[in-house]
């Protein structure tokens, strides 16, 4: 059945660093009266390969590896040319409405229908309608007509094969979503689980006075520049922050099994959550229209002032988080809740991480609150003095 043979190899590339005589080769075979410009490999003449060789085809091989004599496969001609993308496929069309004749815009309730008719017919059977015609029940619905006798419409509607349970299960399928979406989880609490919340709200409310009971003031100091730090706001702030502190303990101490925890568990927890209760409870009262956060003493400061005192960068952290608590309007119990769940979940291990990555331009306030709860460890060994002696006796009582 075949006749001849073809050496197919790869010829090497010139700029090859290899001076072997190595040649890769493919026995290829035509049936008898088939050209050489036909043969299997037409088409693929002077194909480049990844390594720079092309493929060529040859009837003697001298064993150099550079004499190859070739013979073209095919002519550039004989090259394949890609076919056009095809069109994309045409719109779907679809019969006309089954009831009156217009476009229609698909299939509704289980026929062809256009979007007046769709419609009318969901009405009708939703509300119930009771039609009547005037004309004996025979008149002619079209798309000119359809409007003049709702009774002969709905009729055809029913008569082509509009089916009334679909409508049933669409309407059904919509008011499952509607309860679904406005549906509000109600959670019954127990008399001992209610009893808890009070008393973490009570707790919450003695040790932290609502907005609405300080009397807001401000500093004569309004620069708009921010500067390294204010040491007049500073010391004001730093005050403020000590008082912070002992209320926080205060609160810790009011909560429910906190003081049957050893002394030492009792100052790693306020040692690791106190820095996130102080900044939780002080975007509860934070004021949108003037960006301004006020005090437990009633001081009231903007944003700028706020970072001279002492924030730093978190300035603006701070601010951003206030924002996001707006949506929640958490009343005294929540806010309660989540300080206590601060605490409890607190650990050692978040005060150092909180040291290690702050860098060594820590914001001021941060570092006298760290210094000072360090201080209630002390205090609870039976050191401390001064103001971290105040705070010890507060809460080891």
């Amino acid at each position: 059945m075949y006749e001849s043979g073809d050496v197919v190899g790869f010829s090497p590339s010139p700029s090859s660093p290899s001076t072997g005589s190595f040649l890769s080769m493919d026995y290829y075979h035509r049936p008898p009266g088939l050209g050489p410009e036909k043969g299997l490999l037409s088409g693929v003449g002077g194909l480049q390969r990844p390594f720079g060789g092309s493929l060529v085809t040859g009837r003697h091989w001298s064993g150099s590896s550079h004499s190859i004599e070739t013979e073209s496969t095919s002519s550039g001609e004989d090259l394949l040319i890609p076919s056009p993308p095809s069109p994309p496929p045409p719109p779907r069309i679809y019969k006309p409405c089954f009831v009156c004749q217009d476009k229609s815009s698909g299939y509704h309730y289980g026929v062809s229908a256009c979007e007046g008719c769709k419609g009318f017919f969901r009405r009708s059977i939703q509300k119930n309608m009771a039609y009547t015609c005037h004309r004996d029940k025979v008149c002619v619905i079209n798309k000119v007509t359809r409007n003049r006798c709702q009774s002969c419409r709905l009729q055809k509607c029913l008569d082509v094969g509009m089916s009334k349970e679909l409508v049933r299960n669409d309407r059904m399928k919509k008011k499952k979503e509607e309860k679904r979406q406005g549906e509000t989880e109600i959670y019954v609490l127990s008399a001992d689980t209610e009893q808890m919340i009070e008393r973490v709200r009570r707790a919450h409310m003695d040790t932290f006075p609502s907005l609405c009971q300080l009397g807001k003031y401000t500093t004569s100091n309004s620069s708009e520049h921010r500067v390294p730090l204010d040491v007049s706001l500073w010391d004001k702030f730093s005050e403020l922050s000590t008082k912070c502190i002992i209320k926080t303990v205060e609160f810790a101490k009011h909560l429910p099994g906190f003081t049957t925890l050893t002394i030492a568990d009792q100052i790693t927890l306020l040692k690791s959550a106190c820095l996130d209760i102080l900044i939780l409870r002080i975007c509860t009262r934070y004021t949108p229209d003037q960006d301004t956060m006020t005090f437990s003493d009633g001081l009231t400061l903007n944003r700028t002032q706020m970072h001279n005192a002492g924030f730093g960068p978190l300035t603006d952290l701070v601010f951003s988080f206030a924002n996001q608590l707006l949506p929640l309007e958490m009343d005294d119990a929540e806010t309660g809740l989540l300080s206590a769940i601060c605490l409890l979940c607190g650990g050692a291990e978040r005060v150092i991480t909180l040291k290690m990555e702050i860098p060594g331009s820590m914001p001021p306030l941060i570092q006298e609150m760290l210094e000072n709860s360090e201080g209630l460890e002390g205090h609870g060994a039976g050191g401390g003095k001064g103001r971290g002696e105040g705070r010890g006796e507060d809460e080891t009582e």
